[in-house]
Parts: structure tokens; C-alpha cells; sequence
């Protein structure tokens, strides 16, 4: 594997570059994150980026706090970054895996959630060709002439992160892009559809039972036929590129991948659409619309509504199971047997993770598309699926596999907070949090307290250690279903700050709730929901005083997280305009106290509230701070504390009883 010696070596420093490398790795060694802008540090040169990388190479090992784990239990004691590579675009400059390396020491996160880094069809991040492959279009163009190629960079940006003691999350998806290098090289692993030659109906025994195995298996082998002679037409022998690949062998494999879809709608073979969240069974046919040489489906929920206004049209389910009716209304599930296994799909799926651990030692995976999973099963095993996603049954095959041999593998769900208890029970350690599509105002407040206690009654001696995110931002935050623009442009510096605050200091004791944030969140970067849905990068802010603030409450919660790890949540108050509540360890020789101004609807600052100490312990004495700042000032209280809040303020207040 290339080091990072190696590729600074191929992009011959300058003195200033080793300079600059220098500094970086300076700031490095005095704590994570640097004060220092993602925006200001995409400006660094390619060089200096390799020479701090370089440097830490010859300090320190590439190992995260995954490596040598017996469980998942890490995961749950780590905050996680969503980092899209395609979204480091910056001055001009495409996305590359060497851009993202440079962003990384900025980050508080001490786990990245890697985006899908696959190559896509229509500019979607989640519509990949194949999950098998690394886009090149994210490599550097000088690297890979030089000999380092897509697969020596993303290991690249693996290992710089494992040198910035950062563990690596591969995003697990259950579909690919309709037409995908992957649907054609194993057609066996999808539904296809097979049109008659007036586009009319199905070619197959049964019009209202088109899914099952031997129609599955039927389709398949017309589709193989036809990429066997687009193959063979082309001189060679997979749709899928190698690392070895000659220019030459690159693009007949790209014209014989082609020529294969074209083939294959020519001959009316047309892989069956991803259901919407909501669907029931499987896209059923419903016309061809012959102007734009498509078939449409039919989508329907359980009521038998058409739900097609939430499909995506783009994408296709892997084949888990055959023999799922097609969505038209009207349809009972008297008129079906119960579905049964595609184990060639189940086995793909479950195991893909596997290579991309075992070559380029990644930690953790993201399961997308699992946010409905319990609620989509006619049995309460979670073996007999309503549609056509992973099944709970699967899943757990999946986290098995993934931990096969390597114990410490974690696994987080995309799942909106809820339901904790179940997701905890196949497999999961963390389930993604819904503070994304929240303000912090009251309401939140409460419902935090309320998980909060609820994961405390699920902790034991015996108990599996598992969480819930408190999402500062998601990478969808800002989709017409969500907030339909980017979080930070709708909130502004003050509450964005204010979310941060409340994420860190809610988190407490061996229930603590891991922070979820996105690339971009530490200056107030915005447009990530764009960048995953088309060919673009991070509108970067480059906004210095939310970064200095940003570092500053990491390095206040990095100062009290050994007391704030062995401490709970005590008491508790929440108002409409502001709460409180206190932190203390078992032996009680200690509190924090944390208070917010929240969200409200007039905007008025609360003023001065008051917060009950223990009158037992007498007289506290310690220091306050107004965050975003760390320093802190001097307080004496006894029986009560007295704090003056203005609008979107926290306090956190680290008291000790006095001794005089």
C-alpha cells in the first residue's frame, strides 16, 4: 500500500509546503480540532497535506479506536461526521479523496461516515453503478498517472484519518442505479421485467404474479445473454473496470456497457424500481409511455393509495425475496404464498462490507434504507417482508457478517431516534438521531430527558452498550422533505451554536448520546444536500468566528468528559423559554450545571433564572462559562445559582463544594 510518504514524495514539496506541514502537525499534537477553518484549510497545497501526513506516519500508528475492540462498545463512546469526498470542491478544484484528507484535522468527530464514493448515475451520490467499485473520478488526476490510483487514495484517506485517531464508516446500500454496472453483470440479484413486442404487457405465465423465482431467474439469463454478446462484440470479458485496466480495455468495457442497456430496453428488459418508503409489494406494471421510451410503474401503500409521488424512479432493490405481489390496488394477500428467499441477493448484500473492511480497514457501517424495517414485515419475526427492503432477519445476517472475525465492527441505522430498544435488539449500536429536522426549544428538551432516562433503564453490568445520536445536521437536512434548504442558512450562527451546546453537554455518563454533524458544520459551510444530489461542492463560508467557537466548546467538553463520562443527569427543569439540569458523580463531590435559552416563538431572552443546588453540600465554588467561550470566570453559590440568560445562551457552570 502507498504511504503517505509516498505521495508526498510524487508531489515534491516545496520549503514552504514542509512549512506549513509542519505548523499543522504542531497544532495537531496540542489537540483536535484545529481552530482553523475546513474552508481555509481546502486552500492548503496537495504538498503540505501529504507532508503532515507523512509526519504523523513516522510518530504514530493508523489506528482508530476500533482497531483492537472486542465489541462495538467504541461506537457508542464516539462522535460521528458525515464527509461527502465528492463535496470537497473547492476554487475550482474537483472533489478528490487527497481534498478530504485536508479537512479532516478540523473535525471534531472521532469516526467519519464516508459517503458513497462509487461511480453513480444522474449525479446521485445514491444511485451507484456498483458498490463493488471506487469512483475515479474522485482520485487525483496526478496521483493516478503517477501509478496511484483510486484504490491507493481512498486508502489514503483511511489511513490519515486512523493517524488522526479516527475510526471509518462504509455506507451499506440495499439498492443501486437502475441500469448499474452491478444489474447487468449479476442480473440474478434483481427483478426485471420482461415487456412484450408491443410494449403492452409481460412476458410472462401469469400478468398478476410477475415476481416470482422462475420469472426472476428467466429474465436473468436473457439479460446474461445479452451482456455476453455486448462482451463479446467488445473484446472483453466484465462490465466492471479493474485497477489494472489499460486506457484501451477501460473504454471497450464502457462501450460494452452500454450497449448492453441499450440492448436490453431494446428487448423490452427493464430492471423493477425501488418502492417508496411507504409501498406495499413490489412496483407493479402499468403502461409503457412510449415518447419517453419508459415503462411506469405502479405504487401503492397498504390502503391501496398511489404513494408514486414518494418514489425515487432511479434506483432498484436488490431481489431478497420472490414471489411479493406487484402494487395494484385490489390485491389481497390471500392471493400470494408467503414470499421466499433469494439467497444469491441475501448473500451479496450481507456480505459486500466484508472486502471493503478486510482491504481498506474500515470500522463501522451506515445501513441506508433501514429506517422502516420493523414496520414493514407481516410477521413479527421480521421474516416475511411487506416490500421490498431488507427484512430485520437480514440485517442481523448482515451485522454478522460484518463482525465476522473482527468483533469491534459497529453498526449505525438510519433511523430517525425511534424505536432504540428494537433496532438495539438485532444488532445495532447506534441509531441516527432526529434532532436534524428539530429546533431546540422545549418540546426537545423534554423528549431528550425522556430517551435520556430510557436508555439508563436499558444500561446493566450485563447489558450491551448502544446509543442514539443527537443529530446537530444531516447530509438530507436541507431536502424538500426536510427543511428544503440547508440547516445552517435557515438557523443562522446563534442557533446553529446553540444545537452544538445542547449535543455536548446532554450527552453524559455510559448512556451518552454520540454528536452526528456533517462536513461544513464547524465554519457554516452549506449545500451538502446538493452536493449528494449533483456534481458539486460545499458552498464554503469560511466563517472564522463560528470555527473559533466551535473549537472552543470541544476543548471545554474534551476538559470535562472524564467527570462527565463517570456522572449522570440528575435534575431537571424545563420552561417554554429555558431549561437547566445538573450533572453529578456518584460520590456527589462534584456538579455541572448546564442552562439554556431555547427556542421560542417571541424570541425574548429568559433573564435571570435560578438553579436549586444540594443546601447539604453548603458553599460551591468553580467557574462559569458562557459558551461559545472556554476560559471561564470565577463563581461562588451556595444553595442556588443565579444565571442571566440571554436569547439562544448556555451556560455550562463546574462546581466544587468549598473547603474554606
Amino acid at each position: 500500500m502507498a504511504s503517505w510518504g509516498d505521495i508526498a514524495d510524487e508531489l515534491k514539496p516545496r520549503p514552504e509546503d514542509r512549512s506549513e506541514a509542519a505548523a499543522l502537525l504542531d497544532a495537531c499534537q496540542a489537540g483536535l480540532p484545529l481552530a482553523r477553518t475546513q474552508s481555509s484549510l481546502l486552500r492548503l497545497s496537495d504538498a503540505a497535506v501529504a507532508c503532515l501526513y507523512a509526519s504523523l506516519e513516522d510518530i504514530r500508528p493508523a489506528r482508530s479506536a476500533a482497531a483492537d475492540a472486542k465489541n462495538p462498545s467504541w461506537m457508542a463512546a464516539s462522535d460521528f461526521c458525515y464527509l461527502n469526498v465528492r463535496a470537497t470542491q473547492h476554487d475550482g478544484r474537483p472533489g478528490t479523496f487527497l481534498q478530504a484528507a485536508k479537512i479532516l484535522p478540523a473535525m471534531a468527530a472521532d469516526a467519519i461516515h464516508l459517503a458513497p464514493f462509487h461511480p453513480v448515475h444522474f449525479e446521485l451520490v445514491r444511485a451507484p453503478e456498483s458498490q463493488a467499485l471506487i469512483d475515479p473520478e474522485l482520485a487525483d488526476s496526478a496521483l493516478t498517472a503517477a501509478g496511484l490510483g483510486p484504490a491507493a487514495q481512498l486508502k489514503a484517506l483511511v489511513s490519515a484519518c486512523k493517524l488522526l485517531g479516527k475510526a471509518v464508516g462504509f455506507e451499506l446500500l440495499p439498492y443501486l442505479a437502475q441500469f448499474g454496472r452491478d444489474v447487468l453483470e449479476r442480473p440474478e440479484l434483481f427483478h426485471w421485467i420482461h415487456l412484450d413486442d408491443e410494449r403492452a404487457g409481460l412476458l410472462c405465465d401469469d400478468q398478476l404474479k410477475p415476481y416470482g423465482k422462475p420469472e426472476r431467474l428467466a429474465n436473468a439469463d436473457a439479460v446474461r445473454r445479452l451482456s455476453l454478446s455486448a462482451l463479446s462484440d467488445y473484446g472483453v470479458a466484465t462490465l466492471l473496470p479493474q485497477p489494472k485496466d489499460r486506457d484501451a480495455e477501460k473504454a471497450a468495457k464502457d462501450k460494452a456497457y452500454y450497449a448492453t442497456i441499450h440492448r436490453c430496453i431494446d428487448n423490452g428488459l427493464w430492471p423493477v424500481l425501488m418502492n417508496p418508503w411507504n409501498g406495499v409489494g413490489r412496483p407493479g406494471f402499468l403502461r409503457y409511455d412510449r415518447p419517453g421510451d419508459f415503462p411506469v410503474f405502479a405504487y401503492r401503500d397498504l390502503d391501496g393509495s398511489d404513494v408514486s409521488a414518494e418514489a425515487s424512479g432511479v434506483i432498484v432493490p436488490y431481489a431478497f425475496f420472490d414471489g411479493l405481489p406487484p402494487s395494484h390496488a385490489g390485491q389481497t394477500d390471500q392471493t400470494y404464498g408467503l414470499p421466499g428467499r433469494n439467497e444469491q441477493a441475501i448473500r451479496y448484500y450481507t456480505h459486500l462490507f466484508e472486502r471493503w473492511r478486510d482491504d481498506y480497514g474500515f470500522d463501522f457501517v451506515r445501513y441506508t434504507g433501514v429506517d422502516h424495517s420493523l414496520d414493514s414485515c407481516a410477521d413479527d419475526s421480521g421474516c416475511v417482508p411487506l416490500s421490498d427492503r431488507p427484512t430485520p432477519e437480514i440485517l442481523a445476517e448482515a451485522m454478522k457478517a460484518s463482525r465476522q472475525g473482527v468483533p469491534g465492527v459497529g453498526a449505525l441505522a438510519e433511523r430517525a431516534g425511534r424505536d432504540p430498544l428494537d433496532y438495539a435488539s438485532l444488532g445495532f449500536d447506534l441509531l441516527s438521531g432526529s434532532e436534524s429536522l428539530r429546533r431546540i426549544d422545549a418540546p426537545l428538551l423534554r423528549e431528550s430527558f425522556l430517551l435520556y432516562d430510557r436508555l439508563v433503564g436499558q444500561t446493566g453490568e450485563t447489558a450491551r452498550r448502544w446509543s442514539v445520536c443527537f443529530s446537530v445536521d444531516t447530509h438530507d437536512a436541507g431536502a424538500p422533505h426536510g427543511w428544503g434548504t440547508p440547516l445552517a442558512a435557515v438557523l443562522g450562527r446563534e442557533r446553529m451554536r446553540l444545537r452544538h451546546a445542547v449535543a455536548r453537554f446532554l450527552s453524559v455518563g455510559p448512556v451518552r448520546r454520540p454528536l452526528y454533524e456533517t462536513m461544513g458544520f464547524q465554519d457554516l459551510s452549506t449545500g451538502l444536500y446538493e452536493a449528494d444530489v449533483s456534481a458539486r461542492g460545499l458552498a464554503w463560508n469560511d466563517d472564522a468566528e463560528f470555527s473559533a467557537g466551535y473549537a472552543a466548546i470541544e476543548r471545554l467538553y474534551r476538559r470535562l468528559r472524564p467527570f462527565l463520562d463517570s456522572a449522570a443527569i440528575a435534575e431537571r427543569h424545563v420552561e417554554p423559554a429555558w431549561a437547566w439540569w445538573t450533572i453529578k458523580d456518584r460520590a456527589q463531590s462534584r456538579v455541572v450545571v448546564v442552562a439554556c435559552s431555547l427556542e421560542t416563538a417571541d424570541g425574548h431572552a429568559p433573564g435571570d433564572i435560578k438553579v436549586a443546588l444540594d443546601r447539604q453540600a453548603g458553599c460551591f465554588e468553580g467557574r462559569t462559562y458562557h459558551l461559545p467561550d472556554d476560559s471561564g470566570a470565577p463563581v461562588i453559590a451556595e444553595g442556588s445559582l443565579t444565571l442571566s440568560l440571554g436569547y439562544l445562551d448556555c451556560h455550562v457552570v463546574d462546581l466544587s463544594p468549598s473547603l474554606f
